[in-house]
């Protein structure tokens, strides 16, 4: 799959740009490609005044850094590629994890802030948790996720998902935020990988074998302390042969390590999802 591809593609057309421009302007082709992209992404259509908005901001963006309107439709069309991804395979680990790289570059860079195309994006999947030291964040799937996950290690069992009420997640998302505030440690990669590979677990299970079965459990337990095969990374990450491993060469080099940079005080998040289900 060209998930990473894509990223890569879309993270660099929206660093090139300067929100801040003067002079507004619009293209018909712009929008045509860039709502269509950000009503998969939001689940809804945008209303009028949002997709005016949206593409003059987009359109005086790239403008104000030098493109050309032709340079800036094809930087809209590979909006309209990722598109597909996100329509397609639409809650796969694939999908989700496009989704998250692509907010967590874009949350992190100052030039987005007050804009309309952040509050696209973080409109579907509120961000809950944030770590600026890490550049990593949770979202609210990513809270329930961890949730589910945890309960999924403990168990011997398939993988069952249960959504959590308003007051529970709200409880975690509480004492992540409390633990990051201490200014030890950072966020686990593995908490802001929650959703996706949630997903991918549940997504392959029926596939698996009794050992890919077992690691999978194992690295819900252990993470980064788990080895496993890059090819696991790819199916459970949904990730091409290039970004498994580069995913699972992070985890080798935390094994290296030999410790985790985890915040304090996660025995007090692990009490209270056990005490969820």
């Amino acid at each position: 799959m060209r998930a990473l591809a894509l990223i890569l593609t879309l993270f660099i057309a929206v660093a090139a740009r300067d929100v801040s421009a003067d002079d507004p302007a619009s293209d018909p082709v712009v929008a045509r490609r860039l709502i269509a992209f950000y009503e998969v992404f939001v689940g809804r259509k945008l209303t009028a005044n949002e997709a005016r908005e949206l593409t003059e901001e987009f359109v005086r963006g790239h403008a104000r850094s030098g493109k050309s309107l032709e340079a800036t439709r094809g930087v809209a069309w590979e909006f309209g590629v990722s598109m597909i991804l996100l329509r397609e395979y639409k809650d796969s680990a694939a999908a989700l994890g496009w989704r998250h790289r692509f907010l967590e570059t874009n949350y992190f860079r100052s030039e987005m802030k007050g804009t309309l195309e952040l509050r696209l994006m973080t409109e579907p999947d509120p961000v809950r948790v944030v770590d600026a030291r890490s550049r990593r964040l949770m979202t609210e799937r990513d809270i329930v996720a961890l949730a589910n996950l945890h309960r999924f290690a403990r168990s011997d069992g398939a993988p069952q998902h249960k959504e959590l009420s308003r007051q529970q997640i709200e409880e975690l998302a509480s004492l992540l935020n409390h633990s990051l505030a201490s200014g030890q440690g950072t966020l686990p990669l593995f908490f802001a990988d929650a959703a996706t590979y949630w997903a991918g677990v549940r997504q392959q299970w029926p596939y698996f074998n009794a050992q890919q079965r077992s690691l999978a459990r194992a690295y819900a337990n252990n993470t980064w302390r788990t080895s496993m095969p890059v090819e696991l990374y790819a199916s459970l990450w949904g990730l091409d042969r290039a970004g498994a491993s580069s995913r699972w060469t992070a985890d080798v080099s935390a094994r290296i390590r030999g410790r985790s940079d985890a915040p304090a005080g996660l025995g007090r998040l692990q009490a209270a999802m056990d005490a969820m289900f």
